[in-house]
């Protein structure tokens, strides 16, 4: 609880006076908080300044992919290592979404990519165009200027000697190619002969056209696309593992492809889907390279893991199908806004390559993939808040050797650098960018420059762990510090310097959790400080503290007021309604923004820091924006 103080010009006292006071426990959890909240706006963060030198920053990551919905390796993870079902680690990940059945078997379009915008070859026995028996085993099929589709019909995939006979007249409306063969036998599947790679698809193909472009989609029920996607996604040996356990990872992502496909938009081919990542993975029921062997695409495994699931989907509680994405590994913890973010204890696993990694540039590469000229720094400026180091990157900061600061997104960065994921941390740190945030933190906390030997230590400290907020926070809590705090107080309070016994006990307060209003509280309110700021006389006291404190006069309704709480309820009560107020932290936290960053207050670091100036926040501000990009950037610029 913070005192709000009545406006200068009130008339009337305040009736609802009430004390509050910060136990140590209670201290500990503002700590904890106020990492959090920052995290959140962004104060914390990895804040890891690059050089105009062409060093080397290393980033180090977690997870691979966008780390919304479900985590492919944490699926395993909890299937192996903790025992749980299929329907257990879908609800986990996709909550509110929880698990349904009895969706029908019905068919789904898929945009074959690589067909896009070019002229399809198909062979199987049994051709048919539109119902009509070809009579030829291959059909070449391609697109008009005017739109409409002409067929060509051989006996191969290279036409009769590399001729291509016309079949029939074109077509307006596109086309669909069948065969008639049983598909349990693979080879009775429609082929797509292509330059390095014929591939088998179930169902029929479709030839359409949108916007001037032509398309070529397979069109087959939904649980037998799935046979193609499943194995692609996730590795059917996972189905051996953990003595068969690791069969409901391969049943989850049975789920969530199933309810993924179903729910996505219809594209502008017309497909509900496609067969990229941009999508889903799914090349079918087999491949034959060029000159290679036959490989078969689909598995037992994943097959089971289809066929235990039919019709199993994630349904929100209006009914609707959700989009069930998921990744390779989330890092730990899963984002979004769809679904819960939750804690992924199963990306731990052991076989999960993706779970940590690092990747390195040097400040040359950075500038020419960021585009930003040549970089002088780039600092980690905001996070999710969920998970180690804070979690993922939501904005990171970048400065040109020009000045001019620019922001990108921690995906902007992901994809512009080609790494895994978006959550990760940078390092690298020159000695002569430790040693300028080094003195800049000796000035601005102490009022002095470094000494060699602590200038020497504390620039060892940023160069090994690239995080001045280590130095900044050993010099807030300095001995050094707390003297001079405690020795302002004194001169404003009583008029004199501290007697050894009171340094040293207040210092003792101070370095148990204590904060600057409550050290204004403990002196102010003997009467030592009575005597000397109000000759005995509580108004005149009053008065003195305000101005002192607060850096302006009392009214006299003020005067009046607290001077009532001190005679009736103690001077205790009457200073810590002063020193604990709004007020006075505001104008603390401007003094700091003014001495650290060089400018106001602004509202979001007043909303963020204010709450916790009636406690720490003297040791806590001063520590985190010390520790920040702004001032690491500022210190550059004051002690280059």
């Amino acid at each position: 609880m913070t005192f709000m103080l009545l406006p200068q010009s009130a008339a009337a006292p305040r009736a609802d006076v009430r004390v509050a006071r910060l136990s140590s426990w209670l201290r500990s959890l503002v700590v904890a908080a106020l990492v959090t909240a920052m995290a959140g706006v962004g104060m914390v963060g990895s804040a890891s300044p690059a050089s105009a030198d062409d060093n080397t920053l290393t980033f180090v990551g977690r997870g691979w992919g966008h780390g919304r919905g479900m985590g492919q390796y944490g699926a395993l993870g909890y299937a192996v290592d903790y025992g749980r079902t299929y329907d257990w680690i879908v609800n986990h990940f996709y909550d509110p979404a929880v698990l349904s059945y009895g969706t029908p078997n019905s068919p789904i379009r898929v945009e074959l990519t690589r067909q896009t915008g070019q002229s399809v070859i198909v062979t199987a026995p049994g051709l048919a165009i539109n119902g009509v028996p070809v009579g030829q085993s291959a059909v070449y099929v391609v697109m008009l200027p005017d739109g409409t589709f002409q067929v060509h019909a051989a006996s191969s995939c290279g036409g009769n000697n590399g001729d291509w006979p016309l079949w029939g007249a074109p077509l307006a409306a596109g086309l669909t190619i069948t065969a008639s063969g049983d598909q349990s036998n693979l080879g009775n599947l429609l082929k797509i002969c292509t330059v390095g790679m014929d591939r088998g698809y179930r169902g029929s193909l479709v030839v359409t056209s949108a916007a001037s472009t032509s398309y070529v989609l397979n069109e087959l029920p939904v649980e037998s696309y799935l046979r193609g996607v499943v194995p692609r996604e996730s590795p059917a040996s996972w189905g051996d593992l953990g003595g068969g356990n690791g069969i409901h990872a391969l049943m989850a992502q049975a789920v969530a492809a199933r309810s993924y496909s179903l729910a996505s938009a219809v594209r502008p081919s017309g497909a509900r889907t496609c067969d990229t990542t941009a999508c889903q993975v799914y090349l079918g029921a087999y491949e034959v390279p060029t000159g290679g062997a036959f490989k078969a695409l689909e598995d037992p495994r994943t097959d089971n893991a289809v066929s235990w699931t039919a019709g199993q989907v994630m349904r929100y509680p209006n009914g609707t199908i959700a989009r069930t994405e998921f990744s390779s590994s989330t890092g730990g913890w899963t984002t979004g806004t769809s679904f819960t973010n939750v804690e992924d204890l199963g990306d731990a696993i052991s076989l999960n390559p993706n779970r940590s990694w690092t990747a390195g540039f040097t400040v040359s590469q950075l500038s020419a993939a960021l585009g930003v000229g040549q970089l002088a720094s780039i600092a980690v400026t905001g996070r999710t808040g969920l998970g180690p180091d804070g979690g993922r990157v939501t904005q990171v900061t970048l400065r040109g050797t020009d000045g001019q600061v620019t922001t990108r997104t921690g995906d902007q960065i992901r994809s512009a650098l080609g790494l895994k994921s978006d959550w990760f941390l940078i390092s690298g740190v020159t000695p002569t960018q430790a040693a300028a945030v080094v003195k800049a933190l000796y000035q601005d906390v102490l009022g002095r420059a470094p000494e060699p030997a602590g200038l020497a230590g504390w620039t060892t400290v940023v160069l090994t762990s690239g995080n001045p907020q280590l130095v900044t926070n050993g010099i807030v809590y300095s001995r050094e510090r707390l003297s001079s705090l405690i020795a302002v107080e004194y001169r404003s309070a009583l008029g004199r310097e501290p007697e050894a016994g009171g340094l040293d006990n207040w210092t003792r307060y101070l370095e148990q959790g204590a904060g600057i209003s409550d050290l204004q509280v403990g002196i102010y309110s003997s009467q030592e400080s009575l005597n000397v700021l109000g000759g005995g006389d509580t108004r005149t006291w009053v008065g003195a503290m305000y101005a002192a404190i607060l850096g302006r006069p009392a009214s006299d309704a003020e005067r009046a007021m607290w001077a009532d709480v001190a005679l009736r309820d103690g001077r205790v009560l009457t200073v810590t309604g002063i020193a604990k107020s709004d007020e006075a932290g505001l104008r603390r936290l401007g003094q700091y923004y003014q001495t650290y960053l060089g400018r106001g207050l602004d509202p979001a670091g007043a909303s963020v820091w204010l709450p916790y100036m009636a406690g720490a926040g003297d040791f806590q501000v001063p520590g985190f924006i010390g520790g920040s990009p702004e001032y690491w950037a500022r210190a550059q610029i004051r002690f280059p």
